[in-house]
């Protein structure tokens, strides 16, 4: 081959990269809405304003948690390095966050019915 003909070569296989290349980014979007949907599959579905609500009204609730939390409870783990005193970690498994709280709120947001019990009989 002369020069002119691996030249003609060298520019088809780069038009055919480009082309496999484009059809693997399609590929890969196809994927990603694909593997979102399966994430997705069977969950309740609630507004973009419901979910607001309800994140605000839960944060309330482990804020006012945090806030009237016991200090005795707290089990703190502090560092030293360079004059310098730091919390490494602030355990807090003694406090509890009340199913009550929770339930209360989510049931603002949705109807909660009974499981049906199966009769496999």
């Amino acid at each position: 081959m002369d020069k002119e003909q691996l030249k003609t070569k060298v520019d088809a296989l780069q038009a055919n990269l480009d082309v496999r290349k484009s059809e693997l980014s399609n590929a890969q979007v196809e994927l990603n809405v694909a593997l979102n949907e399966l994430a997705n599959a069977g969950k309740p579905v609630i507004s973009e304003s419901v979910a607001v609500d309800l994140v605000e009204q839960l944060s309330e609730v482990f804020s006012d948690i945090v806030h009237n939390v016991d200090t005795s409870d707290l089990s703190p783990e502090f560092g030293l390095s360079c004059n310098e005193v730091y919390l490494e970690c602030l355990d807090m498994s003694n406090i509890g966050i009340s199913d009550h709280d929770i339930q209360a709120v989510l049931e603002e947001f949705f109807t909660i019915e009974e499981d049906e019990e199966s009769d496999n009989s």
